[in-house]
């Protein structure tokens, strides 16, 4: 792609005088971005995968390397070669450009040797102080997997696209350089897991966002920005809750506890109603309350409203019915129904039907199970297809918390298929 604009121009020009990636930076992602194993043998000979070294272990699942001191999870395997790959950036300027710099790192195990890993760089987002960017990348084959690039490519300017934006939100090596602009408006210490370029373009162009950057309030801020409608509607409320020091324990409950409020007629914009000293127990309280109103003024024309919003939701999400997965124990499965909204709603006791939920246009909501027991609700994002909350009974985490997650993770490439179609 040839540069036409200034910007390009200039980002062009200073992609290639980058420095090279540092070997005390490859080590970081080697031990904070891949998953680190032992193999053990039925006769107890345990084997660092990072190290070589081997020694007796007992029945334990995770133990620390007695040579390197690495954290290890163990695995009971006659295997003798292992092979991981993952994602990691490094943010860094030049030419007064902030860039993050995107790396594939893939590493190779074999019992009995010392770990080999190497890394690639296959993406550049380069920030103006405008906020505007552009990608310098390697070029990509056709296909579905992220990772399908020429390899012996070189980095040059491509348009913005998903894969790139996807592969960009990985972990970021913590010591990096910023832009006096940024600097300024806050960009110092930890990111906490914020996709880096999101927040860079956030800090640049939205001054709420330097507020709350600065205010050290990164998890609120992390879902402002992957709700953008909740950021415009609901700031002069979030403010109040700055100016009490109030600190937000759950900030995807707080939303749905604001939303019960509105429901019920309080007034938002009241300290005592909307920085509550138990968030959960409030929550439930109004989704109580709001409960109760629903079924006195839908007593009459629940039925008829219930016929259009089923028509209507089935116009957005019929094309995912039918979608389901399991992992052998959980089965997570797509709500088919608005009738089956609010019966898992009123099951698990939260707000999934009542919120309304089923006409979330950018949201797909699944069922995850256990020998068709429900367990807990997940509710995945139709944009960064990343588990937006994941609720069990009186929205607290099961002990399947975590595996629900991953499950539906692994599975995001069926429903991106059936976006497609």
């Amino acid at each position: 792609m040839r540069p036409k604009t200034r910007l390009q121009h200039k980002v062009v020009a200073a992609n290639e005088r980058l420095l090279p990636l540092t070997k005390k930076q490859e080590m970081w992602a080697f031990h904070h971005c891949l998953d680190h194993f032992a193999f053990r043998t039925k006769s107890g000979k345990t084997t660092c995968l990072d190290c070589g070294h081997q020694w007796e272990e007992s029945n334990k699942k995770t133990c620390r390397c007695p040579m390197c001191g690495i954290k290890l999870k163990i695995k009971n395997t006659l295997q003798r070669k292992h092979k991981d790959s993952s994602y990691y950036s490094i943010l860094t300027t030049q030419d007064g450009l902030q860039v993050q710099r995107v790396f594939l790192m893939k590493a190779n195990y074999h019992k009995g040797k010392e770990a080999d890993y190497y890394s690639i760089e296959v993406a550049r987002y380069w920030i103006d102080d405008n906020g505007r960017t552009e990608v310098t990348a390697l070029r990509r084959t056709l296909g579905h997997y992220l990772d399908s690039f020429v390899f012996d490519g070189n980095l040059e300017l491509r348009k913005d696209n998903y894969v790139y934006r996807r592969i960009a939100d990985c972990k970021v090596y913590p010591y990096y350089s910023s832009t006096p602009k940024l600097k300024r408006n806050g960009m110092v210490g930890s990111l906490a897991e914020i996709e880096p370029v999101c927040l860079i373009k956030a800090l640049l162009t939205d001054s709420r966002a330097e507020t709350m950057f600065k205010a050290g309030r990164k998890t609120d801020l992390n879902y402002f920005l992957q709700h953008t409608m909740y950021f415009d509607t609901y700031w002069n409320v979030y403010k109040i809750v700055m100016r009490n020091r109030y600190q937000i324990s759950d900030i995807s409950l707080w939303m749905d506890y604001i939303h019960l409020l509105e429901r019920c007629g309080k007034d938002i914009h009241n300290s005592h109603y909307i920085c509550p000293s138990d968030l959960k127990a409030a929550h439930d309280h109004y989704q109580e309350k709001v409960r109760i109103i629903r079924e006195r003024e839908e007593r009459d024309a629940q039925r008829k409203k219930a016929m259009e919003n089923e028509s209507l939701f089935r116009e957005m999400k019929g094309k995912f019915f039918g979608l389901s997965f399991t992992d052998g124990l959980i089965v997570v499965s797509v709500l088919e129904s608005v009738d089956e909204y609010y019966k898992e709603g009123n099951a698990l006791h939260h707000c999934v039907g009542q919120s309304e939920y089923y006409l979330k246009p950018k949201s797909l909501v699944l069922s995850a199970r256990i020998d068709n027991k429900r367990i807990e609700t997940v509710e995945l994002s139709l944009e960064t297809f990343k588990v937006l909350q994941s609720r069990g009974l009186c929205n607290q985490d099961t002990e399947f918390h975590e595996r629900i997650i991953s499950l539906v993770q692994k599975n995001v490439r069926k429903i991106r298929q059936r976006m497609i179609v």
